[in-house]
């Protein structure tokens, strides 16, 4: 069995526990940019609908802050589900047909990858300069660094992350 057609099993076992009562889709902070709501997503992985899964920009604009999971009944990770599926869709050769999705994407994984930790900052000017537009939300910064919601210095790292990414990636590259 291919670890692609693991994840597929594992995440029909996993959605099959959704009543599609739509608790994750009303609590999402980003439902309006979705194409398709959450719950419907979950209702799509449970009946094998691969292709209008894999083809949908809302995996790739979930911005998985767990909302969605605190609130469902269940307890189903679907923000976890939502990465699996952006990683399938990746497998296949798939990318969002957005590309200002897929740039936001990858300066948020990579930052991530850095340090175990979100720096709001760099990502909001890598992002920027990925889109060739510098100074696209330039007005918003000044607001968040009085709301102290902005830091120049990127967080401490994550205790022990480089070791736990080094040994994940020995086990990917099995």
């Amino acid at each position: 069995m291919t670890e692609l057609q693991k994840m597929k099993r594992e995440l029909y076992r996993e959605t099959s526990l959704c009543y599609q009562c739509g608790k994750c889709s009303s609590g999402c902070p980003v439902v309006e940019e979705m194409d398709i709501f959450p719950h419907l997503i979950i209702h799509l992985v449970s009946l094998g609908m691969e292709d209008q899964v894999l083809n949908n920009e809302t995996p790739w604009i979930c911005a998985s802050c767990y909302a969605c999971a605190v609130k469902c009944p269940n307890d189903i990770d679907i923000p976890g589900i939502m990465n699996r599926i952006k990683e399938m869709a990746r497998e296949n050769g798939i990318k969002p047909k957005r590309n200002d999705i897929y740039k936001f994407h990858k300066t948020f994984t990579e930052d991530v990858l850095r340090r175990g930790k979100v720096h709001e900052f760099r990502i909001m000017m890598e992002y920027n300069m990925r889109l060739g537009k510098p100074f696209k939300n330039a007005m918003l910064g000044p607001k968040m660094l009085l709301k102290n919601k902005l830091h120049f210095r990127p967080p401490k790292e994550v205790k022990g992350f480089r070791k736990w990414i080094k040994k994940f990636n020995q086990k990917t590259e099995k």
